[in-house]
């Protein structure tokens, strides 16, 4: 993936990202904020909508209005009035609109000598704002109410200040968005660093991919190409029989059987990177299993002059895919079979302890150096290029290997075998 490509999907990511954040933070923010102002203004308009169904306490303000200017008698001591409330002011309204009660107001008057009546929404609980005499906005909550059988009042409103509401909101508001500034900016960083995330298994992916092709195209070539320089050759010499040219054709075919096996090893990898490839688990009789494999492998042994030594422990049944583990062994027996001189040792090793499948293959081979014991696990690997060649290796089997290994949740470790030679560690969890 060439860096610009790179730079615009890390870039789509991170607007991505940034919108999507973006777009929660701003509205939680509304929503919160809607909240608090509503609960905020509800219990306001809850005492507004008690004291309008209060029919006392309306009572209350007709009748001392009325004794102010002198038509009433007395109040009885059922008429008690309500404690007063700084915040909730009455005014009682003429016809005309103008205001009836305005020796109650006392100095309040100044603050509504500048309200005017308005019966469009009666019985309705609404926002009113006014300016006081030092031309000081004022906000309220009011309702007003109809009065009848009442000769001068013929509206009763009922106002209940939120100043000290309206700056607790304005004040929430700065904090929330301060807070939504600071998310905002945390929200690009984070945006930053998910694009980024984002875009790491991708181009690690990418770079496996172009690793992968790259390798494979090198390793097919080879065979190919001496597959091509010996049919060439047989066409130089038309007059010669099969006899006469059986070597050339049985390296043609040497090398066709490796291309096969290759191709096979390729498919596998590749189908690993799309886990397209799924365990078939079933119960088998690990001593059983393994003498079936090493068998096989313990005659070759001895047929070039090495010691194969199978120390098995006590038969048990376990669960995990025979033709992946038989993959497995094959391709860590062929390693050490491979590595190994005429004289030297190779054992294989199998118990079951303390829930764990444990598998060891030791060799007296040549070994490999702690720097490479990480790195054989690679694909296309090859610490020593000749010698892979001569033994027909191609880098892929430690990497199929280990593939197996994971798949059946298991660990596969590298130590060195005393005094010389490599060891191999399986582990399998038994459940």
């Amino acid at each position: 993936m060439n860096k610009q490509l790179s730079k615009k999907q890390r870039f789509n990511y991170f607007l991505m990202n940034l919108i999507s954040f973006a777009s929660i933070f701003l509205i939680l923010g509304l929503i919160v904020f809607q909240l608090v102002q509503t609960s905020i203004y509800q219990t306001v308009d809850h005492d507004l909508e008690k004291l309008a169904t209060d029919q006392k306490f309306i009572q209350h303000q007709l009748m001392q209005t009325k004794r102010m200017q002198g038509n009433s008698p007395q109040l009885g001591k059922f008429d008690t009035p309500p404690p007063n409330n700084f915040q909730q002011q009455v005014i009682l309204w003429s016809k005309e609109g103008e205001i009836l009660n305005e020796t109650e107001l006392g100095s309040r008057f100044y603050d509504f000598q500048n309200l005017q009546l308005s019966t469009d929404n009666l019985e309705k609980i609404r926002s009113v704002q006014t300016k006081d005499s030092n031309d000081r906005s004022l906000q309220f909550r009011s309702i007003t109410l109809p009065v009848e059988n009442q000769e001068e009042v013929a509206y009763i409103q009922l106002l209940v200040n939120t100043d000290p509401i309206k700056g607790t909101v304005e004040q929430f508001k700065q904090i929330l968005i301060i807070c939504m500034i600071i998310f905002g900016l945390l929200s690009i960083a984070l945006s930053y660093f998910l694009s980024k995330w984002f875009m790491k298994p991708i181009m690690v992916s990418w770079k496996k991919q172009q690793e992968f092709v790259e390798n494979a195209s090198h390793e097919l070539r080879t065979p190919l190409t001496i597959i091509q320089a010996k049919l060439e050759k047989l066409f130089t010499k038309p007059n010669h029989t099969i006899l006469e040219e059986s070597e050339t054709i049985a390296l043609s075919l040497d090398e066709v059987q490796r291309l096969s096996q290759l191709t096979s090893d390729l498919l596998l990898l590749a189908r690993s990177d799309s886990n397209s490839l799924t365990l078939e688990k079933e119960p088998v009789k690990i001593n059983d299993f393994l003498n079936t494999v090493l068998l096989p492998y313990q005659e070759l042994a001895v047929a070039e002059d090495k010691t194969f030594i199978i120390d098995l422990g006590e038969e048990q049944q376990l669960s995990f895919d025979k033709k992946r583990i038989h993959q497995l062994m094959i391709i860590l027996l062929d390693n050490a079979l491979k590595y190994t001189a005429q004289g030297e040792r190779i054992t294989v090793f199998s118990t079951v302890k303390n829930n764990e499948w444990s598998i060891k293959i030791s060799d007296t081979g040549i070994g490999i150096t702690d720097e490479k014991k990480t790195a054989v696990f690679e694909r296309f690997y090859r610490g020593e290029e000749s010698r892979n060649r001569k033994t027909g290796g191609y880098g892929i089997g430690l990497a199929i290997a280990k593939w197996i290994v994971d798949e059946h949740q298991g660990k596969i470790e590298l130590t060195d075998t005393i005094p010389k030679g490599t060891t191999v560690i399986l582990r399998f969890p038994v459940k």
